[in-house]
């Protein structure tokens, strides 16, 4: 069959084709329309270009166009900037240089705290970390304002802290040259490592900076049992030529005036708490490996008198502060390369008078109690060190000046290091110092099998002949196995007959003390027991009790730590559980002789204390809860001081990154 078109004859087949194509054409044409008409109504109207036919082009008309495009044109600039600030916004600067830290030769990793890591370990105060350490012991009147110490044997001498390389020197009027740890604010640090030495404990200690561009900022606030009530505020900001601002504070307040639990029922006994004050503050710059920076940080206290228990000495009343600062030049980064730094650190300590109270008043204190004048004390130090860090191996020197009573002290000291993953040694040496100590400390680590590790480490202390002290050495040495993903180990510590001065502060009487030779035993275990869950056991056996330090103590740790991945892969969510144990045979201390030329030692008592904690994150916000003591045993580790009963606290920590 034939079809005629404009009076041609087509074929059927052609003519089939043609109705085909006529029909798709058809169908495209409303489409098209269809689509046109939708996209012209998304179009905003001053970017639909204008149809220069349709009407003529008038001067107004060309204005009212050039207006038009001008406003496209800059609608597209501010777009391209946008990105652009965007793209800068969260830049990460030259980092303000840090201080050198050791390189650990301890089997594991227990002894180093990231700023994370600090947050979430449950210390609320520095010896909370302190009493990790095999051979130390710490001593409290309270949990938040009271008074904390530390000793290493017996010997609070052999712990040493340093700022950001300023050492903190214990410079208190009333503290005979033992340091406040209270005066040590945690939410102000970096990094914590603690260098344990076979005869002295060094902790390092790094302040907090940051180097993104983007405004950082953290509130913590908490509540809890005794009237305990705190906030912490942080703000941070890098801009981008360098320029660094940080500035934060905080306020702890507890209640006074609890029961003492070895007093007659029903006897008031002010305790040791009070109120703590914190601000810190950083004004820097830096770029490329030179970096210039000012810090300075006021830890202001008060807190009430404490009546001790009967043969015991009451604790004073206190009102003061401590303020340190420095200015620092930097170059390099400690962690890799050649670097130099240059720092001049200024301290100044008060103790404010507190009028004496009337009996009417405060019944429960005497007069003796109170301080009735001020004190005033101040120290600068000048520090300059270099030195080079390689993947195997590095040195640095270090120089330390102290103007002391006229007189200027250096005290220069010398680092080295050189090791594999696999085999560690070092060394570390200082000439005398402000103690009128020469130390020198040897370091190895060995780990000839994946599952088997051994550390040794020997010190010697010699004193000035001015001060009429003995020399002494120790030498420490442990091993370790793995057993599955835990380190299971063990060792022992020899140290030889010492001196060191009485505690003063905890109301015994100035005196020289003597220490026998003694050995104690080391056991450890570390790592991961189940899935999330960690344990973490240290613990010191001596082979008897001496001034300062218990024959036994252990401390264990059960944790469980976990962000749930495979419920919340984006890490949105994580959960902290804690709980430790510690255990702490009673203390002697020496309280003079008698007249019969009988020394006069008393005992603190037996402490076990348990400490659960519990953190949920939640993005950038922590919600964690404390329970301190949770048996709600009587104990004390000042002698005659009670520590505080059960303690809940609770409150939340958030970030903020705007």
């Amino acid at each position: 069959m034939t079809l005629r078109l404009a009076g041609c004859v087509v074929p059927r087949a052609t003519a089939r084709l043609l109705a085909h194509v006529g029909v798709h054409l058809t169908v495209f044409a409303v489409l098209h329309g269809a689509v046109a008409s939708v996209a012209h109504s998304q179009v905003r109207p001053d970017s639909v270009r204008k149809d220069s036919v349709a009407a003529p082009v008038t001067p107004s008309a060309a204005a009212a166009a050039a207006a038009a495009d001008s406003v496209v044109f800059a609608r597209e600039v501010a777009r391209v900037d946008s990105i652009k600030n965007a793209i800068l916004a969260d830049s990460i600067k030259a980092p303000i240089v840090k201080w050198e830290v050791p390189v650990s030769t301890e089997i594991t990793n227990r002894l180093e705290w990231k700023r994370d890591e600090i947050l979430s370990s449950g210390a609320v105060n520095l010896a909370d970390l302190l009493d990790r350490v095999p051979g130390m012991t710490t001593f409290r009147t309270a949990w938040a304002a009271g008074y904390h110490a530390a000793s290493l044997f017996g010997d609070f001498g052999r712990v040493r802290l340093f700022l950001d390389g300023v050492e903190m020197d214990a410079i208190e009027a009333r503290n005979a040259g033992v340091l406040d740890l209270t005066d040590v604010q945690l939410w102000t640090l970096d990094e914590i490592v603690i260098e344990r030495a076979a005869g002295e404990v060094r902790v390092w200690l790094r302040t907090w900076t940051v180097e993104r561009t983007t405004p950082y900022t953290r509130v913590d606030i908490f509540t809890g049992d005794l009237n305990t009530n705190a906030f912490r505020g942080m703000f941070a900001r890098r801009w981008r030529n360098g320029f660094l601002l940080q500035a934060g504070g905080q306020q702890v307040a507890t209640q006074s005036g609890r029961v003492s639990a070895f007093g007659a029922p029903g006897q008031a006994s002010a305790r040791g708490d009070g109120t703590v004050q914190g601000v810190m503050s950083r004004l820097g710059w830096s770029r490329g490996r030179v970096s210039v920076d000012a810090f300075a940080t006021v830890s202001s206290r008060e807190r009430d008198g404490h009546r001790a228990r009967e043969n015991f000495t009451d604790l004073p009343a206190f009102k003061g502060s401590r303020r340190e600062a420095y200015v620092r030049v930097g170059y390099g980064d400690t962690t890799r390369g050649v670097w130099s730094q240059a720092l001049v650190g200024v301290l100044r300590t008060r103790l404010e008078g507190i009028p004496a109270v009337g009996a009417t008043e405060r019944p429960d204190l005497n007069d003796s109690l109170q301080v009735e004048t001020d004190s005033i004390r101040g120290r600068t130090q000048q520090l300059l060190a270099v030195g080079y860090r390689g993947a195997r191996w590095s040195v640095s020197l270090t120089n330390r000046v102290r103007p002391i009573a006229g007189i200027s002290v250096q005290s220069p000291a010398a680092r080295a290091y050189f090791g594999t993953s696999r085999y560690k040694i070092g060394a570390y040496a200082e000439r005398t110092g402000v103690d009128s100590v020469r130390r020198v400390d040897l370091f190895a680590r060995a780990q000839p099998l994946s599952w088997l590790a051994f550390s040794a480490a020997r010190s010697s202390r010699t004193p000035d002949d001015s001060t009429l002290r003995v020399s002494s050495g120790t030498v420490r040495a442990e091993a370790a196995i793995r057993l599955g993903d835990v380190w299971v180990g063990g060792g022992v510590i020899r140290a030889d007959e010492s001196d060191y001065t009485a505690p003063q502060f905890l109301g015994t009487p100035s005196a020289l003390l003597s220490a026998l030779a003694t050995q104690g035993l080391l056991v450890s275990a570390r790592g991961r027991l189940y899935k999330d869950v960690q344990l973490d056991v240290q613990a010191v056996r001596w082979d008897e009790a001496q001034f300062g330090r218990p024959r036994m103590q252990v401390r264990t740790e059960v944790a469980m730590v976990s962000n749930w991945l495979r419920q919340f892969p984006k890490g949105e969510f994580g959960i902290n559980l804690r709980l430790a144990h510690e255990l702490r045979d009673p203390v002697p201390f020496f309280y003079g002789t008698g007249s019969d030329d009988a020394q006069d030692i008393r005992l603190t008592a037996r402490a076990q204390v348990v400490i659960g904690t519990l953190e949920l994150r939640i993005q950038r916000a922590t919600l964690f809860y404390q329970y301190r003591n949770l048996t709600g045993g009587d104990y004390e580790q000042i002698p005659g001081i009670t520590m505080p009963p059960g303690l809940q606290v609770y409150g939340v920590r958030w970030e903020f990154w705007n």
